[in-house]
This record gives structure tokens, C-alpha cells and sequence, in this order.
């Protein structure tokens, strides 16, 4: 069987009851669904996963949202869609959205548009219908799939200055076996569409947590002092990690930090307790 990747905004997921609603229905229908970060394998690129997770999809389900309107990532992931010639159904999921509809009436042309707004149970049973049948239980793909492989926690942004990759390597290691994929600058693809402020502006909204490497280096870096403050701004859990020493800053002055520098399997004990302590692990 099939899937549908599914662009979504964790903004519009957190503040509204029917994005999650419809997708514990399609789910329990037995309707193959692939989203981040749900359906994210545990320990990779999160910006390598994604892509490929949208190429290999037997559709694209388009959550149309108040906040997905304003997100310029989740309207490449329905151009990319297009160019490769993926069904698309667009879904709307917010009073706000349904009136942002005319705005968008050329980007959604000739797409199929169900609401769930009023008659939420008939809806569902016709997006159903209409879904492409290879993504339906009773579809017809291919061979049988394997069983699935176990799902991550979502990814953190890894915020750090290239001076200290090799600890960070070490850390991927940590996520890994904690179930969680990464995206960092300096390793995952970017997304040349958009400006480089916007597109970490998305990543670490939508990221379960960033993890800022303290060093000389992360205090001289004209990015990430900057990426330590806006998670700060919208509410994404930050965790100062101290790879080497690197002297009191203002920025971070009186804020906890994990000590990597005398013991560092220590450091990511304490790490993996914090994590739990937020309800992270």
C-alpha cells in the first residue's frame, strides 16, 4: 500500500483539534499517511528525509490552515508536487483559511477542495473517496510492505559553529539512539527557494528542540547567538551545551548549561535526563 505526504503547519496542528482529528480518522480507515514528524525514522537528516518522503508518495494531502498559508516551505512542497506530477487534494482545516481561499485561487486551480468545516463525518467520507485507491487499504501497489520501521520524536536544530563539528558528530550519535533526527546548516540541504532567515525561522519552529553548542566559536558566530534567542522567542525548548570552554557571555548570563568539557559521557547523561525531565524521551 501507498501513502500520502502530508504538508501540514505544526501551528495550525497545535492550535486546532480538527487537523488531528482528521488524521486519526484517515489513520484508523487504514489510509497510508507519511508526515513530519511522525513518520520521521529515527537518527537521520531530517531536511534529507522529507524530500524523499514527497517523491515517493502516491500523493500530496495539503492541509490548508490559517498558518500554512503564511509558510513559504510547505508551499514549495506542493510546486514539487506538481512538478513530478503527484495528485494533490487540498484540505481545509480552519475558519481562517476558508476565507483566505480567493488569495489563493490560482495556486489551488484545478485541485480537488474538501472542508471540514461543516458536515465534518460526510467530508471525511468523501476525501476518502476520492483519495487515489493506492493509498486505500484495498489499493493495489504492489508487493506487500514491510513492517514499518520505528518512528522518531521529530528533530532537533543543532545550532553550533563549524569549529565544533566534531562533537557534533557525536551528538547525531546521542539523537540517534534517542529516536530523533537532526537538521544543522552545515550539514542538511537547504531549501534555495527561500532566504536563509525564513527558512530557520520554519525549522526551528517546527523543531522538538534546538540544542545550542557552546564554544569560542558558537560566541563568535554571527548566526547562532541569534537562532539561541529566536527558539527563546517561540517557545522551542532550548538546552546550552558546553563543548569547550568558552568564557561568560551575555547572552546566556545565569542560564543552566550541560558541561561536556571535563566528562563528556556524563554530559549526555545529564542531557538524556533533561530531556526526559521536559517530557522529550
Amino acid at each position: 500500500m501507498g501513502y500520502l505526504f502530508v504538508s501540514y503547519s505544526r501551528w495550525d496542528r497545535r492550535d486546532n483539534p480538527i487537523l488531528d482529528r482528521l488524521l486519526v480518522d484517515l489513520r484508523t480507515a487504514g489510509v497510508g499517511l507519511w508526515l513530519v514528524p511522525d513518520d520521521l525514522p529515527p537518527g537521520i537528516d531530517w531536511q534529507e528525509a522529507k524530500p524523499q518522503g514527497l517523491e515517493n508518495a502516491d500523493g500530496l494531502l495539503y492541509l490548508f490552515g490559517r498558518s500554512l498559508a503564511k509558510t513559504s516551505q510547505i508551499a514549495s512542497e506542493l510546486r514539487v508536487a506538481r512538478d513530478l506530477g503527484i495528485p494533490i487534494t487540498v484540505v481545509v482545516v480552519t475558519e481562517r483559511a476558508a476565507l483566505l481561499l480567493p488569495e489563493h485561487a490560482a495556486e489551488f486551480e484545478g485541485l480537488p477542495i474538501f472542508s471540514m468545516l461543516g458536515d465534518y463525518d460526510g467530508a471525511v467520507k468523501d476525501l476518502i473517496a476520492a483519495l487515489p485507491r493506492t493509498v486505500k487499504p484495498n489499493g493495489n501497489r504492489g508487493a506487500v510492505q514491510p513492517a514499518a520501521p520505528p518512528k522518531s520524536r521529530g528533530y532537533v536544530f543543532i545550532s553550533y559553529a563549524e569549529e565544533d563539528s566534531a562533537f557534533v558528530d557525536t551528538l547525531r550519535t546521542f539523537l540517534a539512539e534517542k529516536g530523533y533526527g537532526y537538521w544543522d546548516f552545515q550539514a542538511s540541504d537547504r531549501n534555495f527557494h527561500t532566504q536563509l532567515f525564513l527558512e530557520l525561522e520554519e525549522v526551528i519552529k517546527n523543531a522538538t528542540a534546538t540544542l545550542s553548542v557552546l564554544s569560542p566559536d558558537w560566541k563568535k558566530s554571527t548566526w547562532t547567538a541569534k537562532e539561541y534567542i529566536f527558539s527563546e522567542e517561540v517557545g522551542t525548548p532550548v538546552f546550552l551545551l558546553m563543548s569547550r570552554e568558552m568564557g561568560p557571555t551575555l547572552v546566556t548570563a545565569g542560564v543552566p548549561y550541560i558541561d561536556f568539557t571535563r566528562d563528556e559521557a556524563l554530559g549526555f547523561s545529564r542531557l538524556d535526563r533533561e530531556l526526559a525531565r521536559k517530557g522529550l524521551i
